[in-house]
């Protein structure tokens, strides 16, 4: 029952933050990270760059390698898939091998639309927030995800494990990394 709830909240998440742009044009797939970029390469070293500054759409995945993304998530992804899911909102999911959780990861930009104030709202309406410090400008996290504001931007990692039990480092981790390569 509880997966059902997180389910449903996550869809809620998705259907805030696609009403909060209804200019979209609706999503519009990137190219993504390879997946033999080393764990310690810059993301921009695949060739491509992360792309874009603050209101522009950028390539999520360029951000940080799927080999980064199975170290610091502590579980394998063989792929990542790149997408502009609305106008400011880029997104990557990371292909778990193990079947569990895909990772998906999803970069705010201030055009979205959404808010510290939007996020905030969402987790609340899971259950229990609690406050994570050392990521970004300021960091949250509940039983659907870890969020973290740096600058104008906010990040969403989700499916990184821990966000049911309280262990949020995983997620922290991915979230650092992807806020440290942000353009």
């Amino acid at each position: 029952m509880r997966i059902t709830a997180v389910l449903l909240t996550a869809a809620c998440l998705a259907a805030v933050a696609a009403s909060a742009t209804a200019c979209s044009s609706g999503p519009k797939t990137a190219a993504a990270a390879p997946a033999t970029a080393g764990a310690n390469s810059s993301p921009g070293s695949s060739g491509g760059s992360p792309g874009g500054g603050p209101g522009q759409d950028l390539n999520a995945c360029a951000l940080l390698s799927v080999t980064r993304a199975s170290s610091l998530g502590s579980k394998h992804y063989s792929a990542a898939r790149a997408q502009v899911i609305a106008a400011g909102q880029d997104q990557c999911t990371y292909t778990s091998t193990a079947g569990g959780s895909d990772l998906v990861v999803i970069i705010y930009q201030p055009a979205s639309g959404v808010t510290w104030q939007t996020l905030t709202s969402v987790l609340k309406g899971t259950g229990t927030v609690t406050s994570v410090s050392g990521v970004g400008d300021k960091a949250m996290a509940g039983a659907i995800e870890l969020d973290a504001q740096a600058g104008s931007r906010l990040v969403a990692v989700q499916g990184a494990g821990g966000t049911l039990t309280g262990d949020y480092s995983a997620a922290a981790a991915i979230a650092k990394a992807v806020i440290a390569a942000l353009p």
